[in-house]
């Protein structure tokens, strides 16, 4: 076993221990006494065990050069394997294509029309080869529709629109067809080969989807109504799923929250058909992870007993300047320690300390939510000294592809345009610490979180730094994807000089 293993605090689903056992822990906060600087450190959510140890190992001479004693938190998250799986058989769906197509075609119409042509009711609607053309530069590299200018101001789908959209598409072969497929994939063997013996001609054989269960379940439900009756009311429920995806890419322009349109247009149907299996129930229950490690629970939970027996360790006397780094969901990681910090500042009988500060507290790439980050930097007085995060500009980001070809942006545009919610825990675009789209637009609908966050930064050059970037020592960075800030040179020389100042 290599020795970087026994700095590492393994835990599992829930928080629970894992590899690690609570006399390992005993053992490692035993070493930390009378160190002068300790690192605890967070990896990102697309990291699996194997790689959080592998980069525990990586990062342990680096931090070790720079005079301090490191301490990683090691979890899994099987995100990774969900995005490099799900997402390209997602995307070669035939169900997925024609939505893609269809959703296209009058999104674009309405999204790129002038205010006047609409508000006399004309939709522009595109022809189907010219949105094929568009789309077949994605086979090429290239983003569809990068050439066309959005109009300033962009109404949201009006009733009449709505009622046109569905009209045409309730008469669209093509979605009638996926539809029957989708029933069809759901329904019992023998009832699907009767539906086939009686389908017209041209009828497919039963498909497999990748839509999320209930999303099938739905439509499949149209089984046990009469077999000349099935099709009509599934291709309806079809229908009117794909109108309120066309009405949410023409709201996000009109918010000002899309991330281009052809990348806003695959997030939201990503987001009405498919959020089970592109990873939004793992990245909820992953970041439920980072919060269960800190709980009061009758069995241990491996971040509450890390703080009990390092608030045991401050309250002998050792006093350790602390930094906290978290890469990507890492970021996380450290706003419910943070959390744990402050309650226990608050209850009498803990150990720690009054007085106790974490020094540094530094993010790489957060994939954290701009409400998440406000809420820790408004603790900077009680809790940190300073704060530094390191992430991509936004032409950086935009670059680093999540899926070459198919999805045009990175991780943070995937994240915050599919997988997270809005605190009624529904689906919704919600902006992410890590992006520079919405610290750039004073516009972006963040509310008060995005404008505390923003006067933050702002309030002083040392607290981001742009990457890539040279902004001198301690602020220079050379990463241009999100995988690679705790592997760039520039950001561990920069971690280097911040824990030696």
């Amino acid at each position: 076993m290599h020795p970087s293993r026994k700095r590492c605090i393994h835990s599992g689903k829930s928080g629970r221990l894992a590899s690690t056992a609570t006399a390992d822990i005993d053992d490692l906060v035993a070493g930390l006494k009378d160190r002068q600087h300790v690192v605890l450190h967070f990896h990102g959510g697309l990291v699996d065990d194997e790689l959080g140890f592998a980069t525990a190992e990586r990062l342990t001479a680096v931090y070790e050069a720079a005079g301090a004693e490191p301490v990683f938190f090691v979890w899994s998250s099987g995100l990774l394997e969900i995005l490099r799986g799900n997402l390209p058989q997602i995307f070669n769906e035939g169900v997925f294509r024609t939505l893609l197509g269809r959703v296209s075609r009058y999104a674009a119409g309405l999204v790129f029309q002038q205010p006047g042509q609409r508000a006399l009711g004309v939709i522009a609607v595109p022809t189907s080869m010219s949105v094929d053309g568009e789309l077949a530069l994605v086979e090429a590299g290239m983003e569809p529709y990068t050439r066309l200018a959005v109009p300033a101001d962009v109404r949201p789908l009006s009733e009449a629109e709505r009622t046109r959209i569905t009209s045409d598409l309730s008469r669209d072969v093509g979605l009638a067809e996926r539809s029957r497929e989708i029933v069809n994939s759901a329904l019992p063997a023998e009832t699907v080969g009767d539906m086939a013996r009686g389908a017209d001609k041209g009828g497919r054989a039963a498909a497999v989807t990748l839509m999320s269960p209930e999303v099938v379940a739905e439509l499949a439900s149209t089984a046990r109504t009469r077999e000349a009756e099935r099709a009509l009311v599934s291709t309806a429920l079809l229908v009117a799923k794909t109108v309120r995806v066309v009405a949410a890419v023409v709201g996000r322009f009109r918010l000002r929250t899309d991330h281009g349109f052809y990348p806003t247009v695959v997030e939201e149907i990503l987001r009405e058909f498919y959020a089970a299996n592109v990873g939004a129930a793992v990245w909820d229950a992953m970041k439920q992870q980072t919060a269960d490690t800190f709980a009061v629970a009758d069995e241990v939970r491996a971040g509450r007993y890390f703080l009990d027996r390092f608030a045991e360790l401050l309250a002998t006397g050792s006093r350790p300047k602390v930094t906290v780094v978290g890469h990507s969901a890492g970021a996380v990681f450290i706003d419910n320690l943070l959390t744990d910090l402050a309650g226990r500042r608050a209850a009498p009988a803990d150990p720690l300390p009054g007085g106790f500060r974490v020094r540094d507290v530094v993010l790489l790439a957060p994939a954290c939510t701009v409400t998440h980050l406000a809420r820790v930097v408004r603790r900077q007085t009680e809790l940190f000294d300073r704060f530094r995060m390191f992430t991509m500009t936004d032409p950086a980001e935009r670059a680093d592809h999540l899926v070459p070809f198919l999805y045009p942006r990175s991780l943070l545009y995937f994240v915050s345009g599919v997988l997270e919610r809005d605190s009624s825990r529904k689906s919704a675009v919600v902006p992410i610490a890590g992006m520079e789209h919405w610290f750039r637009d004073a516009a972006f609908p963040g509310g008060p979180d995005a404008d505390d966050l923003r006067a933050f930064l702002l309030a002083d050059p040392a607290r981001t730094v742009w990457s890539p970037g040279d902004g001198g020592p301690g602020r220079r960075s050379g990463a241009r994807s999100h995988s690679s800030f705790d592997d760039d040179p520039q950001v561990l020389e920069s971690l280097a000089d911040m824990l030696a100042g």
